[in-house]
């Protein structure tokens, strides 16, 4: 039988899959949108059927890591963790949930790079191991969101964190247009549900 404080500490840490992963802006278009170090940011959606406390959650890569400050999310209510905040108000707008954290940016990897969610106790909630492979389609010699304005989005929010599983986001709707072709250019769907869901 599962003690009394078992069961607190179950519900203050979370269990694999609670808070998931669900976008990430890895590589931004620098022309429209700017620099990586500015406009990274990444995605969580809490799946539960209860508000989860993030506070001391960690979000890191294979080298930085950070610590999220407290904010109770929602169950079924996505909340964006930015590289630097007055960027992407400024960029996105102020009606987006953003969390706040204390730390080092991980510096998401234009490349490669395993981005890891973990609870305040170390346990992992959800890993990302990305590349910049992802999200590539038939015809084009690279993805969307490695550089050319779109996010890394997951199809479907429940499933595995494979290849297949995430594709560039297809959302246009931004206040920017490429310099070079003036075209629309996509930003993602931070706070939103995915465009490719």
């Amino acid at each position: 039988m599962m003690s009394v404080f078992a069961v607190l500490l179950l519900a203050v840490s979370g269990a694999h899959g609670d808070v998931v992963i669900t976008e990430m802006m890895y590589n931004p278009d620098g022309p429209t949108l700017g620099p990586d170090s500015l406009y990274e940011w990444v995605e969580i959606c809490n799946l539960t059927d209860g508000p989860v406390q993030l506070g001391g959650m960690i979000l890191s890569d294979r080298g930085n890591g950070l610590v999220l400050d407290a904010y109770e999310l929602a169950p079924g209510v996505r909340a964006v963790i930015p590289a630097h905040m007055e960027s992407f108000v400024s960029a996105y707008g102020d009606d987006i949930p953003v969390v706040s954290w204390t730390g080092e940016w991980p510096g998401l990897s234009n490349s490669s790079d395993i981005i890891t969610l973990s609870d305040r106790y170390g346990m992992v909630l959800d890993m990302v191991p990305y590349t910049d492979q992802w999200g590539i389609t038939e015809g084009r010699r690279r993805s969307a969101a490695d550089g050319t304005g779109s996010s890394l989005e997951k199809i479907d929010i429940r499933g595995p964190n494979e290849a297949f599983n995430w594709a560039a986001s297809v959302d246009y709707d931004c206040p920017r247009r490429d310099p070079d072709t003036g075209e629309d250019k996509c930003w993602g769907t931070p706070g939103a549900v995915n465009s490719v869901e």
